[in-house]
């Protein structure tokens, strides 16, 4: 499904109501659309591949396949009558992102690097708050 282009706002509405986000790169880094799925209760699967293998532990937080039937028959597992699996893997995934990747807890570590990076010395009395918001 093609979806044009619409705000960051309109899209985590698109994800909430999607049935699963799904990752088909044949190589990631840190995915943030997994992890925007997985902070707004949508389940992902995803392709285990480096970056995704760091986000998604299978079963738990998401799922992850190595082809395309192995793909189609998780989907169709995920898309089950129950729903049971579906709200076990939103429940674990919002909680493993709150707990490791959550605004909060980017902008302590944010403000860490910049601290290093300038000391309050070279700083001339600028709040790392206002470089993180300059950044």
């Amino acid at each position: 499904m093609f979806f044009p282009a619409v705000s960051h706002a309109e899209m985590v509405e698109v994800m909430r109501g999607a049935a699963a986000v799904v990752n088909s790169s044949k190589s990631e880094g840190m995915c943030g659309s997994l992890l925007e799925a997985m902070a707004v209760g949508t389940p992902t699967l995803s392709r285990a591949v480096s970056g995704n293998l760091e986000l998604i532990l299978h079963r738990q937080t998401g799922l992850l396949y190595s082809s395309p039937a192995e793909c189609v028959a998780l989907g169709k597992e995920l898309l089950g009558a129950d729903g049971a699996l579906r709200l076990s893997l939103t429940k674990h995934a919002c909680r493993y992102v709150e707990e490791h990747h959550s605004a909060a807890l980017e902008k302590r570590v944010f403000s860490r690097a910049l601290a290093l990076l300038h000391p309050p010395a070279k700083r001339g009395g600028v709040k790392v708050d206002d470089l993180i918001l300059a950044a």
